[in-house]
């Protein structure tokens, strides 16, 4: 339900965790003719498509600071159950506060958003007042004012909370940061995003690239989603995840999404730059940098000395040692040593389709067909083999003579995924 003042005609929606029981204790403090209108069904909390606003004369509804809402939501929760009814319940129901959050930001990402905009309307249809629950007491009585009631402004600084949640889990940064992500356009509309820090520049990259804003916030969520596994791993065993590097790898990501997608070298080196700064060993941004200075500044050495770099701290790094391999078959004449590095990163991971194939073609390019054939035979038997997979092994079984072979591989590749 909602509440309608009789004698101004106006409406007030209560948005769920931004006040709503202290406002309704205060209309009756206050004796306001207040009638609720809705829904019985929705708990207090009707949505603004529930009513024709063209039959009121002002409408309000209240936001709140989506980290506090977050966390003032779970701690309800806690206390009173979860409604699965509910998307946010359904979805990301936990009774650790950090699983609740990540599964919000990566599975309903923007929920609240879409809570609040339910109430307050869309950006260019917002209705008349939007309070917000951080000065509820204040902006409550310049509802009223703007609505034209008459009441005693005292009775709303009289009281403490209520229905506050006892529970107040611990509120890392990381966890701030991530909501901050996905609520970024809410947080950016009702003026709480100016007050957080944007170590990974996002707000920068919005604005070079705004017909892309919506992918670049899933691509800093996805960053840092794919990374909680091994990152949770490292400390439970005492290794502490420095924040400047889950923020390199968001600056390396961006620069790989400047570079590729749009064609963008010159700001995609800044950002590899900056990723650098920030963790110097690290070792995907180093390999990443290393393939953009081949590229785009034609120095081989250069790109060497980084990937050696990036090798010195972690000298299995499947990805850099199989890059490598390539730059110094193709750059650095030495099909020997390059057949090392290709068999060291297949080595630290064997689950890598791409570089296999990459290799099988290296090793038949150097005469060695049968060994290329043996490479793939098994996987590309697989019922699970990928078309590039099926295509390279129809490639080096023709190499090798294996001419009917072959044409069973492609014919398979015909209808592979």
């Amino acid at each position: 339900m909602a509440l309608h003042f009789t004698r101004s005609n106006a409406l007030l929606l209560l948005t769920p965790k931004t006040g709503s029981t202290w406002i309704r204790r205060k209309v009756r403090e206050l004796g306001l003719e207040v009638a609720e209108v809705g829904d019985p069904a929705m708990r207090e909390h009707d949505l603004l498509a529930d009513f024709d606003r063209s039959r009121y004369g002002f409408v309000g509804a209240f936001v709140r600071d989506p980290l506090e809402w977050y966390r003032s939501y779970w701690s309800y929760r806690m206390e009173k159950g979860w409604r699965p009814q509910y998307p946010l319940d359904e979805h990301c129901e936990s009774d650790d506060f950090q699983t609740f959050v990540r599964r919000a930001v990566t599975v309903l990402p923007g929920a609240l958003g879409n809570i609040y905009t339910s109430y307050v309307g869309t950006p260019d249809d917002e209705v008349d007042f939007v309070g917000r629950q951080e000065d509820l007491a204040a902006d409550f009585a310049r509802f009223l004012k703007l609505a034209g009631e008459e009441f005693d402004a005292s009775v709303l600084a009289e009281g403490d909370r209520i229905n506050a949640t006892s529970i107040r889990p611990d509120y890392p940064e990381e966890l701030k940061e991530l909501i901050t992500l996905s609520e970024w356009e809410t947080m950016a509309r009702f003026g709480y995003l100016d007050a957080r820090p944007d170590p990974i520049g996002l707000a920068e990259m919005r604005a070079r690239y705004p017909e892309d804003a919506g992918d670049l916030r899933l691509l800093s969520l996805w960053t840092e989603k794919i990374h909680w596994a091994p990152d949770d791993v490292k400390r439970a065993s005492g290794r502490p995840v420095r924040p400047e590097t889950r923020y390199a790898r968001v600056h390396s990501n961006f620069a790989l999404f400047a570079q590729h997608k749009k064609q963008d070298p010159e700001y995609a080196g800044t950002r590899y730059r900056e990723a650098l700064r920030l963790d110097p060993a690290h070792p995907r941004t180093l390999c990443n940098y290393a393939l953009y200075v081949a590229e785009h500044e034609d120095d081989t050495a250069g790109a060497r000395a980084l990937m050696l770099r990036a090798l010195s701290g972690r000298p299995n790094h499947p990805y850099t040692l199989g890059k490598l391999a390539k730059l110094t078959a193709e750059r650095l004449d030495d099909p020997d040593l390059a057949e090392v590095l290709y068999r060291q990163s297949l080595a630290a991971n064997s689950d890598q389709r791409e570089l296999r194939a990459e290799f099988a073609r290296f090793l038949a390019g150097r005469g060695k067909t049968d060994e290329a054939v043996a490479l793939l035979a098994e996987e590309a038997e697989s019922p699970r083999a990928d078309r590039l997979t099926l295509l390279t092994h129809a490639s080096v079984l023709a190499r090798a003579g294996r001419i009917t072979e072959a044409r069973r591989f492609q014919q398979l590749a015909a209808t592979a995924a």
